[in-house]
């Protein structure tokens, strides 16, 4: 079995060296994207839970055309020879997209319209079933997906699986950028906060992550030396406590719904703190964002993954991505092994 993975630009060095962490071997890589060398079906697990790849290709397909016709019709040619023998009855996902390249981009979506059109023209009733996009579930899927890694080069895959990152859309209301990435995290976890739930918030200002709690309801304990801008100031479902995040404690005997935490701190620090607040049972579940700018990330995710010590081992479910909304970071979204039941009372 091969696999074709997709990342950031600029992080390609890093999803091989966490890939060898379930010691795969990366084959080749270009701009955003690395490819594996064949390893066995019993050894498939891990790549479904990466937190540097976002789009995975098994048995990636080359595919050389000099022009976006061209391009075209040898997918259609694979399309057709795939779905020979299916009897198709239901959506179908498919999904074209390419490296980071604004031209690179706009070929791709010229050689989608001119697929979709040949697609027309030889099965219409098969057209009316494909939907856009990789369905975002832990396994792969079944469907038709291509990706471009130059004007003339790309792969294309029968079965891909998404990771979960997704671009979000801002609030105008809103009051930081911050809160994109705090959606996009629901989106991963497939939680979020509900109305009535109770959440602090570490380091809080100007208050992005806040607002979206707030926006479903929620009461916040907004904690940061710094000021929060409106809407969130003045909102009555906040509580806004101007001390360290970094050595706030919750009260005594106490559980939060969530924990949200995007401090500007070395990752070690974070890890820390975050640590204790599950190994205490302070929180049921939460929203982490760590710096890994200066740091090395695979050690990092070593830390967080070592058995019976590390984070991993408080959580009952733990996602660990970065978000499409992330820079030189990474975001830890997940649910905690809680040792307690008595539910946190909003003061």
């Amino acid at each position: 079995m091969n696999l074709f993975i997709t990342c950031k630009s600029g992080y390609e060095k890093i999803l091989s060296r966490e890939i060898a962490l379930y010691d795969f071997i990366t084959k080749n890589s270009g701009n955003g994207w690395i490819s594996i060398k064949s390893v066995p079906k019993s050894q498939i697990s891990g790549p479904e839970d990466l937190c540097f790849g976002q789009i995975i290709f098994k048995n990636p397909i080359e595919i050389t055309a000099p022009s976006s016709n061209a391009f075209a019709s040898k997918l259609i040619d694979l399309f057709m020879d795939s779905i020979q023998k299916k009897i198709l009855s239901s959506s179908w996902p498919f999904f074209f997209s390419s490296v980071n390249n604004e031209k690179l981009i706009s070929r791709a979506k010229t050689i989608k319209t001119y697929w979709n059109n040949k697609l027309n023209k030889k099965a219409s009733r098969v057209s009316k079933l494909l939907k856009n996009g990789i369905p975002y579930i832990s396994k792969f899927g079944e469907g038709f997906f291509v990706y471009l890694t130059d004007f003339n080069h790309g792969f294309a895959a029968l079965n891909a699986l998404s990771l979960g990152q997704k671009r979000m859309k801002m609030c105008q209301d809103a009051p930081s950028r911050s809160y994109l990435k705090i959606e996009e995290a629901y989106n991963i976890i497939g939680l979020e906060p509900r109305k009535n739930e109770k959440v602090i918030d570490l380091g809080a200002a100007p208050g992005g992550w806040t607002y979206s709690a707030l926006k479903r309801g929620a009461y916040v304990i907004a904690v940061d030396n710094g000021p929060l801008n409106e809407p969130i100031k003045s909102h009555p479902l906040v509580k806004h406590i101007k001390e360290d995040a970094l050595k706030f404690i919750p009260p005594k005997g106490l559980i939060t719904d969530w924990l949200f935490c995007d401090i500007i701190e070395n990752p070690d620090i974070i890890l820390n703190i975050i640590t204790k607040w599950l190994k205490r049972s302070w929180c049921r579940n939460f929203i982490v964002n760590l710096k890994v700018g200066r740091t090395d990330p695979i050690a990092i995710l070593k830390k967080i993954k070592t058995p019976k010590t590390g984070l991993s081992s408080y959580c009952s479910l733990l996602k660990i991505r970065q978000l499409y909304h992330d820079r030189e970071e990474i975001t830890l979204a997940g649910t905690s092994i809680l040792k307690r039941k008595k539910n946190y009372i909003y003061p």
